[in-house]
């Protein structure tokens, strides 16, 4: 069983560009990262220069810091390794209900100045996508680090286009089997 810990965000914008241009960063630190894409020409894990036309709609991409982590993922799973980094999956689809019910549990207005109590809410996902981020654990400055970096890049993505249903709502899981 290879378990991680699941975060999934709701958007708005074109996801694709927005996890190209997270893994763009990413691959600044990770200069030997390899990939493996669904959905496109590349068969298996790949070199991210030469592997970084992102499916449209709908993907899977799997990321290591390089060749070793890539092996050794089978055997660990998604684990802290060395340098306490390790790999990661982006999985991404369009909603497909059209109404789904949600929860907020803090203020979606941002006002701050009450006491908030949680409530039900139904939210219209047309033009929605889900973007499932399986990392390691959930606290990691690794983890934390690769999260914030996608929800940055999605959220510039929907302030560059105008696009006001860039908001993201973020829920977190323990993983089931993968």
């Amino acid at each position: 069983m290879i378990t991680g810990y699941d975060t999934v965000f709701i958007t708005g914008v074109r996801v694709d560009d927005a996890i190209r241009a997270m893994l763009d960063d990413l691959h600044r630190r990770w200069p030997a990262m390899v990939v493996a894409l669904t959905g496109t020409s590349h068969e298996g894990f790949a070199a991210w220069d030469s592997a970084r036309q992102m499916p449209v709609g709908t993907g899977d991409v799997l990321v290591a810091r390089d060749p070793q982590m890539e092996r050794r993922w089978d055997d660990v799973g998604y684990r802290l390794m060395e340098g306490d980094e390790g790999p990661f999956a982006v999985l991404y689809e369009p909603v497909v209900p059209p109404l789904v019910e949600i929860q907020f549990n803090e203020d979606p207005y941002g006002r701050g100045d009450f006491t908030f109590d949680p409530y039900s809410a139904t939210m219209v996902a047309a033009g929605l996508s889900l973007v499932t981020v399986v990392t390691p654990d959930a606290d990691s400055p690794f983890s934390r680090r690769i999260l914030d970096g996608l929800g940055q890049a999605l959220i510039h993505r929907g302030s560059s286009t105008g696009n006001a249903a860039a908001t993201l709502l973020r829920g977190a899981g323990e993983a089931g089997e993968r």
